[in-house]
């Protein structure tokens, strides 16, 4: 299938050409950023989702961000094809209001607008992410710190030119721009060395790269958290 590329270490390509691959493998899905690029996914994911995944009964983490997150979450719910479906819907039907005399809508705006989606689509549905029997949702958001700590016209830029260049020298020394910040949904059998890391579900992936912070994702903080994921700078917020 030329539309499909599978990459695969030397003990997992063994595994794929002795057994295939089986829903029951599966134990970690991530979602990337991307915006839009995302929707293309669309019907893989109603896929997965829908017919495949089902077919196993093992826990799966889904760790997104951006859009990435958004499909995660929307995978947590139940029936989750109709959700992609209206994922697809009204992501591409937004609308934002422009004032008169500018060129594009104001971050605040875009920002309340679209605040105000997510409230749409998973009002009164959240408790089907945070509960969910199998999937443990994990939202990676970034929080900056010193010169990205506030958005400004100048030092926002320079900020992130900083963090770039540093992360191309060494990836540690990121952490001194930006601070990695995952939401995570309660596990169901807690571990971990104190009551602020007892209820969150484990992380399926390194954090020794750079900075990073856990935090339980709950009813309170789940759509700001998701918001937070998707921001873009001067964009939105």
């Amino acid at each position: 299938m030329k539309a499909l590329r599978i990459h695969a270490g030397p003990r997992a390509r063994e595994h794929l050409e002795q057994h295939g691959l089986q829903p029951s493998d599966v134990g970690v899905i991530p979602g990337a950023a991307g915006g839009p690029k995302g929707l293309v996914l669309g019907p893989l994911d109603r896929f997965i989702f829908g017919q495949w995944l089902p077919q196993s009964t093992q826990p799966v983490h889904l760790v997104g961000a951006s859009i990435g997150a958004w499909r995660m979450a929307t995978a947590c719910l139940q029936d989750s094809v109709a959700a992609f479906e209206r994922l697809e819907h009204d992501y591409i039907h937004q609308n934002y209001d422009l004032p008169p005399g500018k060129k594009r809508p104001t971050a605040a705006h875009v920002s309340e607008r679209f605040g105000q989606n997510l409230d749409a689509f998973y009002g009164g549905r959240v408790d089907e992410v945070l509960n969910h029997p199998r999937y443990r949702l994990h939202i990676v958001t970034s929080r900056g710190r010193h010169m990205l700590r506030r958005e400004h016209g100048l030092a926002t830029p320079l900020g992130y030119l900083g963090a770039f260049l540093t992360n191309t020298v060494h990836r540690k020394a990121l952490g001194a721009w930006l601070e990695r910040v995952v939401f995570s949904s309660p596990d169901a059998v807690g571990t971990g060395a104190d009551a602020a890391t007892l209820a969150c579900a484990a992380l399926p992936f390194a954090t020794s790269d750079y900075r990073t912070r856990q935090v339980l994702l709950d009813a309170g903080n789940f759509m700001p958290a998701l918001q937070a994921s998707c921001s873009i700078p001067f964009v939105l917020q």
